[in-house]
């Protein structure tokens, strides 16, 4: 039987190449940290996916404007989800910011937007120019139960659309 973290070593040489930052036009290093509950609602992996799903639609509609909605046009996206120390759970993630949008209006907007999500939680970092440094980050095994199942595969978008 194969180990878990045999595994998630295979899946990691795997995703590396997939989270390629070279892929992007202008990768940019997001962390979002989630609120534990909201309304009597506990933060968990479903509420989170539909949480960033709410942000990237917001995002996406701020950045791209009508061409998201009438195009379906979406911001290159890579998401993984863990988990800290004491459960709460945030999100890494690998957003191509469009070249005609300078980083400090990005980190305004994807600020704002996360923030009007139901489980926005306050502590949000965002770094310009993600490199393999980030990937690497993102792949790590630590705070995951499984990489695999770490990956948001609902909400990465890795076609320029």
């Amino acid at each position: 039987m194969t180990s878990q973290s045999a595994v998630d070593g295979r899946c990691a040489d795997e995703l590396r190449g997939v989270f390629d930052p070279s892929r992007f036009e202008n990768p940019a290093a997001v962390t979002l940290t989630m609120k534990k509950r909201v309304g009597g609602r506990n933060a968990d992996s479903i509420l989170a996916s539909e949480n960033f799903r709410q942000f990237m639609n917001r995002l996406n509609n701020k950045i791209l404007g009508s061409a998201a909605k009438l195009h379906g046009r979406r911001l290159k996206t890579v998401a993984v989800i863990e988990s800290n120390a004491d459960g709460r759970l945030h999100y890494h993630a690998m957003i191509d910011r469009p070249h005609y949008f300078s980083f400090e209006k990005f980190k305004v907007v994807v600020t704002d937007q996360w923030l009007r999500t139901d489980f926005g939680y306050r502590h949000v970092d965002i770094q310009d120019a993600a490199d393999a440094g980030w990937t690497e980050y993102m792949v790590k095994s630590r705070q995951k139960k499984s990489l695999l199942d770490s990956i948001d595969w609902n909400n990465c978008h890795l076609i320029a659309e």
